[in-house]
């Protein structure tokens, strides 16, 4: 479909390459700017001429022609017995947008229907791959228009995921945005030699801290934030998603919110005890 945007003027300063950019960002692919152009300089014409114009091979030229026909932009007349191809007049283009806009606001309220009635409701699912790629669901996440989020953090698996450098920019960025997040730490997950694992650090990076009990062992990087859920894998998996769902981020943030009443504050951890039994 050919649709024009009352904001782009067409203007002709001796420069094609101008007029058709212009037909493209009005709906026309490449080379049909290009056949369209030429017929328009040529006059009525053949294909032979509308070939070497446009510099369009043949075959192509003969496909443009058939879309151009269909959107109203070409047609044929005949000279004797030759049939020729002819632009139509620039002018008659207002004519036939505004018969496209009519059409267009005849069905405005049914398409808005069918996307009340059964597009809003429906989860979406955004998948990630490699380390850019679960790095980008970090930035993603911050942001979120209130400026939190929960996250359940196995430390040396998500390092590991993004790299120690990420994840301390990442730290500094979300320090910066004033953006809050509590953390539920995987006990057996944590990494003595990162920085950021010193409580010291905790306040003044906008972050609220727990510690799962000991026995609990989740492998994944799990974030929710407004009516988001991710789910990170492991390095080896190089994997993670975004569910984009009301009620699931909901139901998410319940089970969060047991979690977090369940665990234990950094004070109420041994983890002097702890490492050095993992050593032996």
């Amino acid at each position: 479909m050919f649709f024009i945007d009352k904001n782009v003027v067409i203007s002709y300063n001796g420069n094609n390459m101008k007029l058709e950019q212009t037909l493209q960002q009005l709906g026309l692919e490449k080379k049909e700017a290009k056949v369209y152009l030429a017929a328009l300089e040529l006059g009525p014409t053949n294909i032979q001429n509308l070939t070497e114009k446009s510099e369009i091979k043949r075959s192509t030229v003969y496909e443009m022609i058939k879309n151009l026909k269909n959107n109203g932009l070409l047609a044929e007349t005949t000279k004797g017995k030759r049939k020729l191809i002819i632009a139509v007049d620039p002018e008659k283009l207002k004519q036939s947008i505004k018969e496209k806009e009519k059409k267009l606001e005849q069905i405005l309220p049914e398409l808005k229907s069918i996307q009340n009635t059964s597009g809003s409701a429906k989860p979406r699912i955004t998948f990630y791959e490699g380390k850019n790629g679960l790095r980008e669901i970090y930035m993603i996440a911050l942001k979120a228009k209130d400026k939190k989020a929960d996250w359940i953090s196995p430390m040396r698996t998500a390092i590991e995921m993004v790299g120690k450098d990420f994840m301390n920019e990442y730290i500094e960025i979300k320090r910066k945005k004033n953006f809050w997040v509590r953390s539920i730490h995987v006990t057996g997950q944590q990494d003595p030699d990162y920085k950021y694992a010193d409580p010291r650090t905790y306040e003044e990076t906008l972050r609220k801290v727990r510690f799962t009990p000991q026995e609990l062992d989740i492998p994944n990087v799990i974030g929710i934030w407004e009516d988001n859920v991710t789910i990170m894998s492991s390095r080896k998996e190089g994997m993670g998603f975004i569910i984009e769902s009301k009620e699931y981020a909901r139901s998410m943030k319940t089970l969060y919110n047991i979690l977090w009443d369940t665990s234990k504050t950094y004070g109420d951890m041994d983890f002097q005890g702890l490492w050095q039994n993992n050593k032996t």
